[in-house]
């Protein structure tokens, strides 16, 4: 392990170069998996959120702008 150690400071761009490889496809596997599945997730419950408010509330009610739309807003 010392002598690992040791040629990795000696050559840290060689040892950057090996490392890079594995780092971009786990960065790269985190990121496709965020924007194709969490993303779409996340916008369609804030936008299901905003149309159930426009559909639901009355344009004359002080609370048009409730973050959160499935609690119930008590006085």
């Amino acid at each position: 392990m010392n002598t690992m150690r040791t040629f990795m400071r000696n050559y840290p761009m060689v040892t950057s170069a090996v490392i890079f490889p594995f780092v971009f496809i786990f960065i790269y596997t985190m990121l496709s998996l965020f924007i194709e599945i969490f993303l779409p997730i996340i916008l369609s419950i804030w936008i299901t959120g905003f149309v159930y408010n426009m559909l639901t509330h009355d344009p004359n009610n002080s609370m048009t702008n409730n973050i959160f739309w499935t609690t119930k807003y008590y006085k």
